[in-house]
């Protein structure tokens, strides 16, 4: 009896803990459930195109999370999920001469392609990221006629801009400014804790 009520007082203990860190550290969990890779793409095609980082991330993790080999029903490839001959077009721009459908699986392109295309939606609607995802997701056609008369969007669109707004927010929470981040971090002590805190409970259920 003596050991049950020590469980249960650590099952308490732990549950309400586990809330704290659920709500309170979202930059600890956050990194397992919103990955950051290709950090030095991002990093560098989101400055050279004046988009926010974390806006970036957010339109990758929508479309592939963060999956290079992803490849949609419809045939879009690649991290920003970006359609063979939409890539041809921006290779063109961009002065790709050995442009392939393949090259869309490679990261570094995939991002340098993805950020120079919704840079220019943005561009085209002054900014509007709700119109610039729009079009992004469903063609810029549709996008114009939800702008000029209200033509309402698929549902797959709406949510498709709702959770890349939705996802950027996550981003800022849990990674913040992370291209201004030093090179060497300093450890956090929230891991300690919780190291600390599981040798309590073990001590407590085994009565140690």
């Amino acid at each position: 009896m003596k050991r049950l009520f020590k469980f249960l007082i650590a099952a308490g203990v732990t549950v309400a803990l586990l809330l704290i860190f659920y709500f309170f550290y979202p930059h600890v969990w956050g990194e397992i459930v919103y990955p950051l890779d290709y950090k030095d793409s991002i990093r560098k095609y989101s400055k050279e195109r004046d988009l926010q980082p974390n806006f970036v991330c957010a339109l990758i993790y929508t479309e592939s999370h963060f999956n290079a080999d992803s490849t949609s029903g419809a045939g879009a490839r690649g991290l920003m999920q970006i359609m063979p001959a939409t890539g041809g077009s921006i290779a063109e721009e961009l002065g790709d001469k050995n442009y392939s459908a393949d090259s869309l699986y490679d990261p570094d392109t995939n991002i340098r392609y993805g950020t120079w295309y919704i840079k220019g939606l943005l561009d085209k609607y002054n900014g509007d990221k709700d119109l610039a995802l729009a079009a992004y997701n469903a063609g810029v056609p549709r996008a114009d006629r939800w702008k000029d008369d209200q033509t309402p969007l698929p549902y797959e669109t709406v949510f498709f801009v709702q959770k890349v707004k939705g996802t950027e927010d996550m981003y800022n929470k849990v990674y913040g400014a992370w291209t201004a981040e030093p090179e060497v971090k300093k450890p956090n002590p929230f891991y300690q804790g919780i190291q600390n805190f599981g040798s309590f409970v073990k001590g407590l259920i085994l009565g140690q």
